[in-house]
């Protein structure tokens, strides 16, 4: 019977002691779940937007604008642009590394247009001009640095080299005529120049990784190409500073 006693006093004992001995025991923290990494890899994607740039003309020469002579005349180039684009990321931490190469073809151009007029005796002489620049196409290579929030967003910045295709043209026609409007002589002079240039691109973006592979954008980019005289030597040099702005919206496909 002491024995019983003993025994379920031992007990009592551990039951009581038990929790704690517990609560002092030091306990580990959960892990914390991993960052998902929906970055890293190559990517292949498209994308469509609109250009539009102030290409500044510095000519000593002579344009007609209406019917007014000017020496230089400054084109608003503007229109649409698309094109693909592949590349490669790596992610460290919350940090992106990338490299990007694009192609991209584009609407963008633009027209200045004028004549006069001048009478001398029983005729009419009439000049006029047209004027025709434009930015077929261009690529770039660019690295991009951009922070990843909250997994599935990336905000970047991005820059490096771009080439561009720039061509201008221009037709100058007199006609003589009566001043009835006969037309009795008539004759065309068209010239054109074009050039592929390499310059410099900044830019920055937006990215939402919608899964594992797809992902949009949204992205802005300023290309400078320097100052470039098209028609040197012909007496219609047009010497214009050429730079662009894009504004595009894109997809990619991360491999």
């Amino acid at each position: 019977m002491k024995n019983i006693m003993v025994a379920g006093l031992a007990l009592l004992a551990l039951g009581v002691a038990g929790p704690a001995v517990a609560a002092d025991l030091p306990v580990k923290a959960p892990a914390l779940p991993p960052v998902v990494d929906l970055w890293s890899g190559g990517y292949i994607g498209g994308n469509v937007g609109y250009s539009w740039g102030n290409w500044d003309n510095s000519t000593i020469g002579g344009f007609l604008v209406g019917g007014t002579f000017t020496s230089a005349v400054s084109p608003d180039v503007k229109g649409w642009v698309a094109g693909g684009q592949v590349g490669l990321n790596r992610v460290y931490g919350r940090w992106l590394f990338g490299l990007e190469l694009d192609g991209q073809a584009t609407g963008q151009d633009a027209d200045l247009n004028g004549s006069f007029s001048v009478v001398i005796g029983q005729f009419r002489t009439t000049i006029t001009q047209g004027n025709h620049w434009e930015m077929p196409g261009f690529g770039t290579l660019r690295g991009r640095v951009g922070a990843i929030v909250w997994d599935s967003w990336l905000l970047y910045v991005t820059g490096g080299l771009a080439v561009g295709r720039f061509e201008f043209s221009q037709t100058q026609t007199a006609t003589i005529s009566t001043l009835g409007g006969t037309p009795i002589a008539s004759a065309t002079v068209f010239n054109q120049d074009a050039v592929t240039r390499a310059g410099g691109v900044v830019g920055v973006g937006v990215e939402k990784a919608i899964d594992a592979h797809w992902r949009v954008k949204a992205e802005y980019l300023y290309l400078d190409f320097g100052s470039r005289t098209f028609l040197a030597g012909t007496g219609l040099d047009d010497r214009i500073r050429l730079r662009d702005n894009i504004a595009r919206f894109g997809f990619n496909y991360r491999f």
